[in-house]
Formats: structure tokens, sequence, C-alpha cells
């Protein structure tokens, strides 16, 4: 049936080899008996024609015992696929959930009430799930039904910023629903975002004007570096932590961040990109998934911009666009280019390149010109069919068309989430209206405009 309303990371994966009891454990989750999830489907108008059954191949990742724990129901951070074989990993990240939620709320806007019992098994989880000041760690070890941690758990801002951005939308889509049980789990969301300013708070640090990273478990002490570029990804922490901490994130920690674009000039294209910090391309369209950025930002040109230099490279080593990924031997690299790199430009830094691309960096382009994402998407299936996997596609492919066996549940969910980025922004949108940020974002967005060009 249908429902009527009434009214989104450059730390490197890590794999988890043990867990320690600590004062952070909470009571265990309460997962009801009948609780599965063996299909998704979501309303039709987001699937595109000529790419129906692609989306919903790779949708099917979030299906259980796919690339979700039949046990406490939340995805894992990734597989390996070998045929029909799935090995998944022992452990999820956050924002992997935050991603998987967006579907599940989708699925709960198509009728399906396997879906609103999930989403309540997954606030279950986070409930339960230890915290810092109220703030998710990056990666959780899966335990049976819960979310367990070890001294090596870090708290870290980009990864919260990514969740409460989802809860928000979560809360917008469901608050004040015709449905009590959705009412329900909108006031849940909002309690979890409550609970989190003391540690956006925490993470200020006045005497540099910016949020630091996150906070180390291990050495019982914040992270060493701060969140100081508007162009990467973690812009949506300093924006979330600006607009709900009743002023003790002052403004000045988002408007004060530093933006770069750089000249660029290469076979007939003249353009001056807006510069990421590792030329990723995620890095300049994550927060796009949540926030309706065409519209927020005084120009998008230098994001346009950004993705014409990463459409020229692909088509020159016949490779998707290239984004942080698995490697092609089921390694983590933080690719990117260094044409569009602030890193490598202005500080002659290092950064992992080469010619691996991977398909949900085509996707995340979809948001910006979907026929032309659709069309390489559709070629990229034709062209390389070792890009299909049990799981979803492979998460990375070479120019010599090789593949890796991993399927990353973060790009996954980007790739997902492009598609069904629209409702996601209304729901977002909804809830800062209602909590009276709708002015307070707009104007944060009215810096985001180069500070200098190289």
């Amino acid at each position: 049936m249908k429902f009527r309303l009434l009214s989104i990371f450059t730390l490197s994966v890590l794999i988890f080899t043990g867990c320690n009891s600590s004062s952070d454990d909470s009571p265990d989750p309460v997962v009801p008996e009948e609780d599965v999830i063996t299909q998704i489907r979501i309303e039709s108008k987001y699937y595109p024609v000529g790419f129906e059954q692609s989306l919903q191949d790779n949708m099917d990742y979030f299906i259980d015992g796919v690339g979700v724990s039949t046990l406490a129901h939340i995805p894992f951070d990734h597989v390996l696929v070998d045929g029909d074989e799935i090995l998944p990993s022992h452990y999820t990240n956050i924002s992997t959930i935050a991603l998987y939620i967006n579907v599940l709320i989708q699925m709960i806007e198509y009728g399906d009430e396997n879906a609103i019992t999930r989403l309540s098994t997954v606030l279950s989880v986070l409930e339960s799930a230890p915290k810092w000041n109220g703030l998710f760690y990056w990666l959780y070890q899966i335990e049976g039904s819960n979310l367990t941690i070890d001294d090596s758990a870090i708290a870290s801002a980009v990864d919260n910023g990514i969740m409460s951005f989802t809860l928000a939308g979560l809360y917008g889509a469901l608050n004040n629903h015709t449905d009590e049980r959705l009412n329900q789990l909108s006031l849940r969301a909002d309690v979890l975002l409550s609970a989190q300013s003391t540690g956006w708070s925490e993470l200020y640090d006045a005497s540099q004007g910016f949020l630091r990273a996150g906070w180390s478990r291990k050495d019982n002490a914040y992270l060493s570096y701060h969140v100081d570029r508007k162009a990467n990804e973690s812009r949506l922490a300093t924006l979330w932590a600006v607009m709900m901490t009743d002023s003790q994130v002052p403004h000045t920690a988002f408007t004060d961040m530093t933006l770069v674009r750089g000249g660029f000039s290469n076979a007939g294209l003249d353009v001056a990109p807006m510069l990421t910090w590792d030329g990723s391309y995620f890095q300049a369209m994550l927060p796009a998934l949540w926030l309706d950025e065409q519209s927020l930002m005084p120009s998008y040109e230098m994001v346009e911009e950004f993705t014409q230099v990463h459409l020229q490279y692909a088509d020159d080593h016949n490779i998707p666009l290239v984004s942080a990924s698995s490697t092609v031997d089921d390694g983590y690299a933080a690719f990117g280019l260094e044409s569009v790199s602030e890193s490598h430009r202005k500080y002659n830094n290092s950064i992992e390149t080469g010619t691996t691309g991977t398909p949900h960096a085509l996707a995340l382009y979809y948001m910006i010109s979907p026929t032309d994402a659709i069309q390489r998407l559709n070629q990229l299936k034709i062209d390389s069919p070792q890009i299909e996997t049990s799981a979803g596609w492979a998460d990375a492919i070479d120019s010599t068309g090789q593949v890796s066996s991993k399927v990353i549940g973060l790009d996954q969910g980007m790739f997902v989430g492009a598609f069904i980025a629209e409702p996601v922004r209304e729901n977002v949108a909804m809830y800062l209206d209602i909590k009276g940020q709708t002015s307070a974002l707009q104007s944060l967005y009215s810096s985001f405009v180069a500070d200098e060009i190289l």
C-alpha cells in the first residue's frame, strides 16, 4: 500500500581483528523474529528507462544474505564475490548504514511493510551501539545482532555528518505520518540526533576555528587534523554542527574553510574546476545526496568543470570516473586526479593515481547529467560484462578490463543514492525547515566561493 504524508572520507578502510569490552557497551538491540528482506523495490519513477535492471542489480546488495547481515540486519562494510559465493566482512561502516536507511525509507514509500520492521530494527541497533558523546564510531564489528568496538575505534566527524543528515531525512519523511508506527520511527531518529549535540560541540576547536576530524579511542585524544576544506565531502559535518549546536559551533567554522579552484587546459578543455583534497570524484559529489547543492551554491560551475576534467580522463583511459574505491586486487585506495587535487597542485603532495575507475562515481554523475550518465553506465556494462557480480557491480575496473572481486557497501549506497537523491533532499529540507535552519543553510552556502585560483 501507499502511504500519505501530512506534512553523508578520507580515512582509509581498516579491518578490525578483535574487540575488547568497554564502558561504551550498551544493551543489546531488540531484533524482531520476523524481520527478513528478500527483495527490494522502490517507486518506478526512480528507475531510469533502459537502466531498470542494472539499478535493481546494484540495489540488491542490500538484500539479506547478500550485503546485509541476517543476524544484525545492517549492511556489511563490503563483500568479496567469487561466482555465487559471497564472503562478507565482519564489520560495518556507519556511513554505509546511513545510506541503507535512505534505501529503506524509499522502500517504505513504495509500501513495503518489511521495510518498516527493518528500519525499526536498524534504529534499535543504532540506539544500542557504543558511542562517543552521542556520536557514532566510524567502524563497528558485527557480533551476532550487536555492533561492538575495539580500542582502535574512531568517532569520525565526516561519517557522523553523513548519518546526521540521513536521520534528518528520516524525520522529514516520516514525522506526523498517518501511520503512527512511522511517526514513532521519526521521533526515535530525532532522539538520536539530539544526543549528538554534545559530541559536535566537543569536536569544535576554538583555537583553530574548525571542527576536529574526530576522536580516537586508542589515543583517548582528538585526531590531529581539522575539517577545513569546503570542497571535501566532510563539509556535511561542519554544516550540521553549525546548524544544530545552538551556536556552540560558530558559522565561521564553515565560512572560514578554504576553497580553491585551479586552472586546467587540455585537448580543447579550458576550465577552472574546484579542487578537492585528493581529486577524488566522490569528495565533490557525496553531499549532493542529501542537499541540493546546485541551488545552494552561488555558482555550480566549478563542480561542473571538476566533472568535465574527470570525464576527459575517463574517456582517455576507457574507465569509469576516478574516485576512492577498491583496487582491482581488492585493496583500497583514495584514487584521484592530480589535475583537480589541491593536495597535489598547491602542496606538491603525492596522491593515489592510476587508471582504475569505479562505477559508483559514474552513478554520482547522474545527479549532474542523467542522460549521459545512463549512456556511460550502459556502455560500461556492454563493454565490460565482467563488471556484474551476484552482489552488484564490482567496485573497481582498470583500463585493461580487470575488475575487483570486492563490492563495497558505502559505494553501493552512493550508487543507489544518486537515483533517489531528489526525495532524500526534500526530506532533509523538510527537517531543516521544521528546525528553523533553512535560512542558516542558505547563508552558509553563500560563502561557497573560491578563495584563490591556482
